[in-house]
């Protein structure tokens, strides 16, 4: 087993160092019917510490809960659909039971009108309720529940993520109303914990909210013991076969402890990447700064939290009076600390370096301006290739059809993503500016290109998401803007709407070549002498394609392919070395749709 990994769930309290006090107190919570709040920064271990507790109340029934694991973001990425929620959760919930035989398949009445056929498969389930009345759906969950109560069980339902339920999946946060009466009731057979950044009073409040509070059992994951941590160091350190390297890991457990603040994932991860590169000593703080920006970014980081932070990265600070409520509040969330001497500090070193880094260091306090910068930069270069592809074409007629909206469009596509719900807004003005502006893509010189499959493709992303794609698949769209995988972290979708802005920046300045281009006919196909435009890949081992990053590999042209004085015979060509060329586009009559070829291809120092 390798040492140091990341980004697996742990599912067995055995293995959660550290978390005795918050396991123990949420087991007892169980066997009371309470209701509980799990609090932490991102990274902190909630998602480890729901989940390994889901598998243990249902290896121990005479506690009487049967766990239901639900995040919404990750499970069913339902966006301001209330009834879409519910539906999923009963689903999910129906299944389980089928499979965990408390549930026997077949017919169960939901309603009086309503009846479910129950069975293992959670999506066929899910579109039986789709068809209901909205009403039926939501009370779905309800009678599941009621039927667990008849086997001497009650539901306990484990929300993770709750700040993107309430605000992101829900249509308004009232709507967890039902889910928090029925388990508030005295008779309740249903129960709910939940994890987030915040306590449950300050989310409700926050979002607006306040008639949601009720009362929770707080659990606060906060950074581990020295003690706790050298455990899990040691653990992790034994997978380590050499022993060079093994003693290397182990005498930087002190260091570790401080920088990463004892929290488990940030240790693992920083380690994974020393392991991984062989550095013998720790980096600096960039290699969690994402996560540090999570912490300090987020939505429920209030103004006054937000400066106590600033204040305590420039050391520990006592409070002769009353303790600021920004400071409380942080100590609530595991972020700062109090030692004996009643000094309250940061205790994640690394925090402390990106907060100084933020004050200090120009490119980091600037990095959100530099960002920004960019994207006004791409999208008022799209505003303006529009209109030169408009005037190119005018013998011919308008590509882009302007609209008393495009101005409030492109206000959108400066926008920063950073979330499901802005990535949609996006992806929304995308497509009203290029594919509903080219009416629904009859203006443009090629309607089947891939970038207008991609504009589609992208609009129902997250949105109709019922809808059979049909013109490109969700796999090769996230291929192309994500490196194939979904995007969770506000990052990865930044990183995403950049990839599209210049996809469609190119898509346009391709449309301009090929309005200069003369088009020679051929029994075969349409060859299109375009302006050459020299990119940049690496060749494979064979010698016959052309790999570039987030783009399908370029087959290399049998006559035209090589340089002169650079072909295969005349240049030793190593496997993934870096080539210079063009491209040569051609179009299948018989099936509209087109392709590429590389054509000469030579190394990059020419």
């Amino acid at each position: 087993m390798e040492p140091f990994i990341t980004g697996v769930d742990i599912t067995n309290i055995e293995y959660l160092y550290g978390r005795n006090r918050e396991i123990n107190t949420l087991i007892s919570c169980a066997k009371r019917k309470g209701n509980a709040g799990i609090i932490g920064a991102r990274r902190f271990g909630k998602t480890c510490l729901i989940k390994s507790l889901e598998s243990y109340l249902l290896t121990n029934e005479q506690i009487g809960a049967y766990p239901l694991y639900f995040d919404v973001k990750t499970q069913c990425g339902v966006k301001k659909n209330t009834i879409a929620v519910y539906r999923t959760m009963a689903s999910i919930l129906a299944s389980k039971m089928c499979l965990d035989s408390l549930l026997p398949e077949g017919k169960i009445k939901i309603s009086r009108r309503c009846s479910l056929d129950v069975s293992a498969d959670e999506l066929d389930m899910r579109v039986q309720m789709s068809e209901w009345n909205p009403e039926y759906q939501k009370q779905a969950i309800f009678t599941l529940a009621s039927v667990l109560a008849q086997k001497n069980k009650y539901l306990l339902l484990l929300l993770d993520e709750i700040d993107y339920l309430l605000l992101e999946a829900f249509d308004n946060p009232s709507d967890f109303s039902r889910i928090r009466g029925a388990a508030t009731d005295k008779y309740a057979n249903l129960k709910f914990w939940i994890a987030g950044t915040s306590s449950w009073s300050a989310i409700c409040t926050n979002v607006g909210s306040p008639e949601l509070n009720c009362g929770l059992e707080n659990v606060t994951l906060t950074s581990l013991s020295e003690e706790d941590f050298s455990l899990l160091w040691n653990n992790e350190c034994s997978l380590i076969e050499d022993n060079e390297t093994k003693n290397q890991f182990i005498d930087l457990q002190h260091l570790m402890y401080v920088k990463t603040g004892g929290i488990p994932y940030y240790a693992k991860f920083v380690a994974s990447h020393m392991y991984t590169n062989m550095l013998n000593k720790l980096p600096e703080y960039d290699i969690i700064r994402d996560y540090l920006c999570e912490i300090v970014n987020n939505r429920f980081v209030s103004e006054i939290e937000h400066n106590a932070l600033f204040i305590f990265a420039k050391g520990p600070k006592s409070f002769d009076n009353a303790i600021p409520d920004g400071v409380t509040s942080l100590r609530a969330k595991g972020l700062v600390s109090i030692a004996e001497d009643y000094l309250y500090y940061l205790p994640i070193g690394y925090l402390k370096d990106y907060l100084n880094a933020c004050g200090q260091d120009k490119e980091v306090f600037q990095v959100s301006f530099i960002e920004q910068k960019e994207l006004n930069e791409l999208v008022g270069q799209i505003e303006r290739l529009r209109i030169a592809v408009n005037k190119k074409n005018n013998n011919r007629g308008i590509v882009f059809y302007s609209s008393d909206e495009d101005p409030i469009e492109f206000g959108i596509l400066r926008k920063k993503c950073y979330d499901e719900a802005s990535m949609d807004a996006f992806s929304g003005s995308l497509y009203k500016l290029y594919y509903e502006g080219s009416h629904n893509g009859e203006g443009l010189p090629n309607k089947r290109s891939e970038f207008s499959k991609l504009t589609r493709a992208l609009r129902h992303l997250y949105n109709h998401r019922e809808c059979e794609p049909s013109t490109m698949t969700e796999e090769r769209l996230l291929q192309i803007v994500n490196n194939g995988e979904r995007p969770l972290q506000d990052y990865e979708f930044a990183h995403m709407q950049l990839t599209v802005l210049q996809l469609c920046r190119d898509e346009l300045n391709q449309m301009l070549q090929d309005n200069n281009s003369e088009h020679v006919q051929t029994n075969d196909s349409v060859i299109r002498n375009t302006i050459p435009t020299t990119l940049r890949g690496k060749i494979n081992s064979d010698q016959n394609r052309i790999i570039v990053e987030n783009h399908p590999a370029y087959i290399i042209d049998k006559k035209m392919g090589f340089a002169n004085n650079n072909s295969p015979i005349e240049h030793d060509y190593k496997d993934r070395e870096e080539v210079l060329f063009e491209l040569k586009e051609t179009t299948n009559p018989k099936t509209g749709y087109p392709f590429s070829f590389a054509i000469n291809v030579r190394p990059t120092n020419e």
